[in-house]
């Protein structure tokens, strides 16, 4: 009987090394306390799939673009450029489980670029977060991933927090109007209240690859009932050859007021040196007295057309 039950067992431990190291391969060599990838950003109009990212069937690349700095509670404008159309884009992270699937909207153009944003989380930390992008094209081809390093640069969350963030490095300013009128920009970061401006990038084009900036209502400071009104300057446009693509979070309480809001410079946009006359408000939040935020109103247009041609 042992002669018999020796190769048995022997044979069903292979089997089970086997489906063990099959299974560690699907699933990016994660273990069962790995976070998912949902504790580390979003990417609004993306489905949650709960399994890993399918495997590369061809060599193509996309070509991505992103900020290769993130906050805890900012964003990212992620650009993805592919030579032919595409079924759908899926955005995971080394080290997590599962990823999200972007089904765009195709237009038949030669060559693509898609759209989106990542909102990240506020409990965004460690010094690293690697960004896995791939496309599947029309025909069924899954292209290589692509990673992204993204360096996280720790600010305050509070309980207001109103971040930008942009795609390429120019001195690019955020502005928050507070209820009282009060100003906070770089020229005078902190506010009777408490709300202060923690991350100001590329001041006066001394360049600092950041490309965030964030304002924070620490526990202690004081939210003051009233709208609240956010702009975006372009202060100095230190590559007026390139656009620059923008996002715009608030954060209320822990929860977003806003799914997030993104717009454009275009080529040649002017350095506009915090003149907010000449310039539309991207945004206003209003906090009533009772403290429970009512939803942004965007005084722009929301995200951009997901597929957009390279000529933008």
């Amino acid at each position: 009987m042992k002669k018999v039950l020796f190769p048995l067992f022997a044979i069903v431990a292979i089997m089970l090394i086997v489906v063990s190291c099959k299974d560690k391969d699907n699933n990016n060599n994660v273990t069962p306390n790995t976070p998912t990838v949902e504790s580390y950003f979003n990417v609004p109009g993306g489905n949650y799939v709960a399994s890993a990212m399918p495997e590369a069937t061809t060599e193509e690349e996309p070509h991505v673009v992103m900020n290769n700095v993130a906050i805890p509670g900012g964003s990212s404008y992620v650009s993805v450029a592919y030579s032919v159309e595409a079924s759908k884009i899926f955005v995971g992270a080394e080290g997590t489980k599962g990823h999200y699937e972007l089904t765009p909207d195709n237009r038949g153009t030669n060559e693509i670029i898609y759209d989106f944003v990542m909102v990240m989380s506020q409990q965004l930390s460690g010094d690293l977060l690697v960004v896995t992008i791939a496309v599947l094209d029309e025909n069924g081809n899954v292209s290589e991933h692509v990673s992204v390093p993204v360096e996280i640069h720790v600010v305050g969350t509070g309980t207001l927090q109103v971040s930008l963030s942009f795609d390429n490095d120019k001195d690019v300013d955020l502005h928050l109007i507070e209820p009282n009128g009060y100003h906070i920009y770089y020229g005078d970061r902190e506010s009777e209240n408490g709300g202060v401006l923690d991350l100001d990038s590329n001041p006066s084009c001394a360049i600092d690859g950041v490309d965030n900036e964030n304002i924070t209502y620490s526990g202690d400071a004081y939210v003051e009932p009233g709208v609240y009104t956010v702009y975006v300057d372009m202060w100095e446009n230190c590559n007026p050859e390139v656009a620059t693509n923008f996002v715009v979070t608030v954060f209320y309480e822990g929860a977003p007021l806003i799914n997030a809001i993104a717009g454009t410079f275009p080529v040649g946009e002017p350095s506009n040196y915090a003149n907010l006359d000449a310039i539309q408000p991207v945004c206003t939040f209003i906090i009533p007295e009772n403290g429970q935020a009512k939803p942004a109103k965007s005084l722009k247009k929301g995200l951009p057309k997901f597929l957009r041609s390279a000529e933008k």
